[in-house]
């Protein structure tokens, strides 16, 4: 989505507001929920500020278990458009991470877009569940352990290169060493 800037570029302090309840679609996201936007833009002196906060639901894969769930995000948005002529903007090889977070802008509009694709995705979290008490996939066969016992063995089977060493922690608890 666009937005022209060139209203509240007028003066330091001018902003406009930006609520939708129903975004659409995020690229790379599965949203199960309406994505609501509710942005402030603000002009900043040479830049426009844009702040706010994102709301959905979005499908990911369960860490334990690699099933389908819904994580809820609410997002809190704090980011800065510099104009693409901007003398501000860094130029060379030495920029640090705050200059490399800065978005940029032409003619007057802002393409609100990517701000919003990646605040969600830095909010998605790093390892989401199903459940708290998600028993996860067998190390062996694969099942899931939610659905079903797997029929693996108990006792995993001891690898032969380590043979030696298991008779003699044995012998060591019987007292025999």
């Amino acid at each position: 989505m666009k937005i022209n800037v060139s209203e509240i570029k007028r003066s330091h302090g001018l902003s406009q507001r930006l609520r939708l309840e129903d975004w659409g679609s995020v690229a790379e996201l599965e949203l199960t929920a309406p994505l609501v936007v509710d942005l402030k833009l603000t002009n900043v002196g040479s830049r426009i500020l844009v702040e706010g906060n994102l709301q959905t639901r979005v499908r990911v894969a369960c860490s334990r278990c690699a099933g389908d769930c819904d994580e809820w995000l609410d997002v809190r948005v704090d980011e800065q458009f510099l104009p693409q002529d901007s003398p501000e903007l860094p130029r060379g090889e030495d920029l640090d991470f705050e200059q490399l977070s800065l978005f940029t802008y032409e003619n007057d509009v802002i393409e609100i877009d990517e701000v919003i694709r990646q605040n969600l995705v830095a909010s998605l979290p790093c390892r989401p569940l199903c459940a708290e008490a998600c028993k996860g996939l067998c190390a062996r066969c694969g099942a899931n352990l939610n659905e079903k016992a797997c029929e693996c063995e108990a006792e995993p089977r001891l690898d032969p290169r380590w043979g030696p060493l298991a008779e003699l922690q044995d012998r060591a608890q019987s007292g025999t060493v």
